[in-house]
């Protein structure tokens, strides 16, 4: 009897531990059917090809003149025995600024250069009002020489103005789905336009050889004057930074910065820096 139970026991257990180990595998292999867990892409954006939009924001520019009351008194001194004199006292403010708003547009074309995007943009810009500065300044100075003395007075003023200004600029950049940020650089082609005077009187006075004392005047006091006004076109260059992001596929919004840049323009330098927001097409 008791090698009975024992056997019916041991039968028992076996057929528990069967249905366990049974169970078991089959979660084991539901478990293993699962897919792994998916990641998600970054989205792949094509940023190739023709686009275009308008832009405006705010244009801050800075002038240099010193050079204008330079050229306007070696032209009032031309072929003169004080010229030397005369062109080293020229001078006005070594700098003044402006600030105004502006608007404009850009066209331009992208390549696809394996992970890199290579553009040619062109941009206008157009300046609410010119960007300007003015200034005038006096001075004098006398400069012996032997027996003779070289006195100058004068008032030297000048205005600069820059004006609407386009920009020819390759662009590289480097696409990350939906966002090109870029950095570019171009030629600008700006219209700008200085104008000036300068008035002075020389006198050359006599000096006593022994003490140097003013004896008289030789020569003077006479006017010697001159102007200046030139209006055209300048060149210089152009450096920027900006930011591309798509927000539908063939809608981009744009924030961009440019530095530029002018050549001397009859004395006058000039440069600014423009902060602009915008909105393209991508065709």
């Amino acid at each position: 009897m008791p090698m009975r139970r024992a056997l019916l026991a041991t039968t028992a257990a076996g057929i528990v531990l069967g249905a366990l180990a049974a169970q078991a595998a089959d979660y084991s292999g539901r478990r293993a059917s699962y897919p792994p867990s998916a990641t998600v892409p970054v989205e792949d954006f094509n940023w190739g090809g023709l686009y275009g939009g308008i832009h405006a924001g705010i244009t801050n520019g800075d002038f240099r003149m010193g050079n204008v009351a330079q050229e306007m008194a070696d032209n009032a001194y031309s072929n003169h025995i004080a010229n030397d004199l005369a062109t080293s006292i020229a001078r006005l403010t070594t700098s003044g600024s402006d600030q105004q708003t502006h608007f404009g547009g850009f066209l331009g074309y992208n390549w696809l250069w394996e992970d890199v995007v290579v553009g040619l943009e062109f941009d206008y810009t157009h300046m609410k009002d010119k960007l300007q500065f003015s200034d005038t300044y006096s001075d004098g100075r006398r400069r012996d020489r032997g027996l003779f003395s070289d006195n100058i007075n004068y008032t030297a003023s000048a205005r600069s103005k820059l004006g609407d200004f386009g920009i020819l600029k390759l662009r590289m950049g480097y696409p990350i789905g939906r966002f090109l940020p870029y950095v570019t650089a171009g030629m600008v082609v700006g219209k700008q336009r200085v104008s000036g005077t300068y008035t002075s009187t020389y006198t050359e006075y006599t000096l006593d050889a022994a003490t140097g004392a003013i004896t008289g005047i030789n020569a003077g006091p006479t006017a010697r004057n001159a102007s200046i006004g030139k209006a055209g076109y300048n060149l210089g260059g152009a450096f920027g930074a900006g930011l591309d992001v798509a927000v539908i596929d063939n809608l981009f919004l744009r924030a961009e910065y440019q530095w530029i840049g002018m050549t001397d323009y009859r004395g006058a330098r000039t440069t600014a820096n423009s902060f602009r927001l915008g909105a393209g097409v991508k065709y």
